[in-house]
């Protein structure tokens, strides 16, 4: 026991110095702006049209929405407007999008912005915490903002989720905070990392675990938590149901660990109102023993949380950051054989076929894509687009119109454990590599048979040479073309017919904002780019898995707008 008590505090001392150099890397932070953008002198009007909504834009999650952009306007644009995140240095969560008005996360902050101008309406922060070493400060970490304003006797609603698994509702109008409430059963380890999805009064929430991060440094034996999805009243945030992925764990005999456990959901819910279902991603166990939930897609009764049916597409995956690190004790939470981390963290989708039925499509870290049967979960078909691996294959998400599912595919590793990610940077200058065998880029896949119509892998230039660009943020369509962003940095625009490059804007690059703060831009991962109304919005800059490499561009700060030019 005092052996491994000791693997932890020296896990804990690599972890912290890993941080600390990272954060070295990141933006300064600017916790006092020199300037604010202006104060808007008209007030938000909740009677404007909504133009984008949740990370998944619509109940099914196709990512797909309609806008004023297409081919024949696309390579017109160009950045009209920007916001720089002065608190943090990153950029998480899709906005709210209205035609007056952005809502979205910056840092601990939730800010009301208008469209056009940058004027300010409103901005709230939500609960401040000392700083951690390995985790840093809290913030708004929910993968999207969600605005309600379906009931004209109830104020109109911003929710919103942080690190420390706090649910917020605000009043879209003021920005006051009408409830708060810890959502999950775990306060040491659950936060809110998904997005959410809203039907009928109810918010469906997604519960997600850092235990596999930080149990490589805690004393108590891995692993105590697992996921969860909440059905909580949206006005008064209490909650209506809890689905558990797993039972509560115990002392495994025999093993050095606690189980069952994981299988967290971090991606977004898709919502079947005729069958009264919701869909849920789950992500693997931290330790043994596997259970069916994992790496699964869940079908749920949304009137009480009960199974429907599970799709299970890996039963031996049992994986902590652990995992990762090579060298004896300090892997001890890892159990060999050690796991794949092959989650399904891109949110499943609800899609319409042009046979008139409708499927399931999920696709997972481990690179495959699999259309099942809404009724049952039977697979209809399987397309390995990807070998696959912890930072995907299919990382964030896909998109969908009435003939095609597109498919970003990562098949790039990195190390997601901090301390060892520095000592890799320091020896060979990098951090995230290509697989062998992979295949990097976009994949469009027809919905009934699953078969591949078109691939293109891009590529983007990084002091004179020319390398592979890794997707591994969510892609979204509109009309007939689809919006892609790459962790170099790069957003382009695809014609949604063959792949056919139309526009490409490199945002890892310095910008001025709306208050005249001089930023930057970097890599482009989780949200990636929204079309919404006349305008691009995309969260430039993600520093979870390090610096600046030639397949990434790190750390970054902006929320850019951008606008066709006559």
């Amino acid at each position: 026991m005092k052996i491994i008590t000791i693997s932890r505090l020296i896990k804990f001392a690599i972890l912290s110095l890993g941080s600390l150099y990272l954060a070295g890397c990141d933006i300064p932070k600017i916790e006092e702006p020199p300037a604010y953008p202006p104060q808007c002198t008209d007030t938000v009007d909740r009677s404007s049209p909504l133009l984008s909504n949740g990370f998944g834009f619509d109940l099914g999650n196709t990512r797909n929405q309609a806008s004023g952009l297409d081919a024949s306007n696309v390579e017109n644009l160009s950045l009209g407007l920007a916001h720089a995140a002065y608190s943090y240095p990153g950029k998480r969560g899709a906005p709210a999008v209205t035609e007056q008005a952005i809502f979205f996360s910056s840092g601990l902050d939730i800010v009301a912005m208008n469209r056009t101008s940058g004027c300010v309406y409103w901005s709230t922060r939500g609960d401040e915490v000392p700083p951690n070493a390995i985790l840093g400060h809290n913030i708004m970490r929910s993968s999207s903002i969600l605005y309600i304003n379906d009931n004209p006797d109830q104020p109109a609603l911003i929710i919103a989720g942080d690190n420390l698994g706090t649910l917020y509702a605000f009043n879209a109008e003021t920005g006051d905070i009408l409830w708060k409430r810890f959502i999950g059963t775990d306060e040491k380890h659950h936060w809110v990392t998904g997005g959410f999805q809203y039907y009928d009064g109810a918010l469906y929430v997604p519960v997600g675990s850092k235990e596999a991060i930080v149990s490589m440094v805690e004393l108590p034996l891995c692993c105590n938590s697992h996921g969860l999805l909440q059905k909580v009243d949206a006005y008064t945030g209490e909650t209506i149901w809890t689905y558990h992925t797993t039972a509560e764990p115990s002392f495994q005999v025999g093993a050095f660990h606690r189980g069952p456990n994981g299988a967290t959901i971090w991606s977004v819910p898709a919502i079947d109102p005729e069958r009264n279902t919701v869909y849920v991603g789950t992500g693997q166990n931290f330790t043994p023993p596997i259970t069916d939930t994992s790496d699964a897609i869940i079908a749920l009764n949304m009137d009480d949380g009960s199974e429907r049916w599970i799709f299970q597409a890996y039963d031996d995956d049992a994986w902590t950051a652990a995992c990762e690190i090579p060298i004896k004790p300090f892997n001890a939470d890892c159990v060999q054989p050690a796991g794949h981390d092959f989650d399904f963290g891109a949110p499943p989708m609800l899609v319409q076929l042009a046979d008139g039925n409708q499927s399931v499509i999920a696709g997972s870290k481990g690179g495959g894509v699999y259309s099942l049967n809404p009724d049952t979960g039977e697979l209809n078909w399987h397309n390995q687009v990807g070998v696959g691996s912890a930072l995907g294959g299919i990382h964030w998400g896909m998109a969908a119109d009435d003939h095609r599912v597109y498919v970003p595919v990562a098949d790039a590793f990195v190390n997601k454990t901090s301390g060892i990610l520095i000592i890799r940077s320091l020896l060979n200058g990098t951090q995230v590599q290509p697989l062998e065998g992979g295949a990097p880029g976009i994949h469009a896949l027809n919905l009934i048979t699953g078969e591949t119509e078109w691939y293109v892998s891009p590529q983007h230039l990084h002091k004179g040479e020319r390398y592979t660009s890794i997707f591994s943020a969510a892609i979204s369509v509109t009309n007939d073309i689809l919006f892609a962003g790459s962790l170099d940095g790069h957003v382009i625009a695809l014609s949604s017919r063959d792949g056919e490059e139309l526009w490409r804007y490199d945002s890892s690059q310095p910008f001025v904002d709306v208050a005249g703060i001089s930023s930057h831009g970097g890599a482009i991962d989780s949200v990636g780019p929204i079309p919404a109304g006349d305008t691009l919005i995309l969260n430039s800059g993600y520093s979870n898995f390090g610096g600046v490499d030639a397949y990434q561009a790190g750390p970054g700060n902006g929320l850019l707008i951008f606008r066709p030019q006559d």
